[in-house]
């Protein structure tokens, strides 16, 4: 029933793409106990303060670690990006949020795959500039969504990213209080779709809290995309 999904690759030591929500191995893996020492090829984890970084493993390495759930281990490996995208397969579309990449590996890990079902996806500082990232848009044909990330003036900040990467965005998410006619107005002067993300925020907090749909029910019926981290209660909500 979801329409599109948030994945977090990132880069391995030696170049690969892996999904990983954290920079770090250790609050999702047990690999504590496979890799006592930190990485075969170092630094340390005394080195690394007790981190195991997911760019100091290579894909190999990861490959030998097990995710956990709820603080005990399975037997589901860490999934690649391609893994990740053989599975979905152009049914939905995949916000591929960004955190540790390069430009050169990042196209080779998309070569020869069918892209329209993709957006890059990058949290967007006021005053961060976003030259790389249209740097990876331009290598790839990959358009890109970003979002508002605590910012303090929403329209100068919309201006700011709708100038840095003209066409290439086409997505843009924020909190629902910056949804100020000026700055809707503004989205779409400049062809933008818009998505209001829950994270932390009053959607997500009724829907789960006070099993009260109707903040989300709002934004649907007003045209914007709903990010949410529970979306089984709002598909329930929607009927889907």
């Amino acid at each position: 029933g979801v329409d599109m999904v948030h994945i977090n690759p990132q880069q391995t030591a030696d170049g690969h793409y892996v999904l990983m929500h954290d920079h770090t191995l250790n609050r999702m893996t047990n690999v504590g106990s496979v890799f006592p020492e930190g990485p075969p090829g170092g630094p340390t984890r005394v080195q690394r303060s007790g981190k195991d970084y997911v760019g100091d493993y290579t894909l190999e390495e990861i490959r030998k670690l097990r995710l956990l759930q709820d603080g005990e281990g399975n037997n589901q490996a860490v999934p690649t990006l391609g893994e990740a995208l053989d599975i979905v397969d152009g049914r939905v579309l995949i916000l591929l949020g960004l955190k540790s990449y390069e430009v050169e590996s990042m196209a080779q890990a998309l070569a020869g795959r069918e892209t329209a079902n993709l957006l890059f996806f990058e949290l967007f500082y006021s005053g961060t500039d976003q030259s790389k990232l249209g740097d990876l848009v331009d290598a790839t044909g990959v358009p890109t969504a970003v979002t508002l990330y605590r910012t303090r003036d929403a329209s100068n900040d919309l201006k700011d990213i709708a100038e840095q990467l003209g066409p290439r965005l086409k997505l843009v998410m924020t909190d629902s209080k910056q949804l100020t006619p000026e700055f809707v107005s503004l989205a779409n002067e400049l062809g933008l779709h818009l998505a209001v993300s829950g994270w932390d925020a009053r959607e997500d907090r009724a829907l789960a809290k006070e099993d009260n749909p109707a903040p989300w029910l709002s934004v649907i019926e007003n045209g914007y995309s709903a990010m949410t981290d529970h979306p089984r209660l709002l598909l329930d909500a929607m009927r889907r």
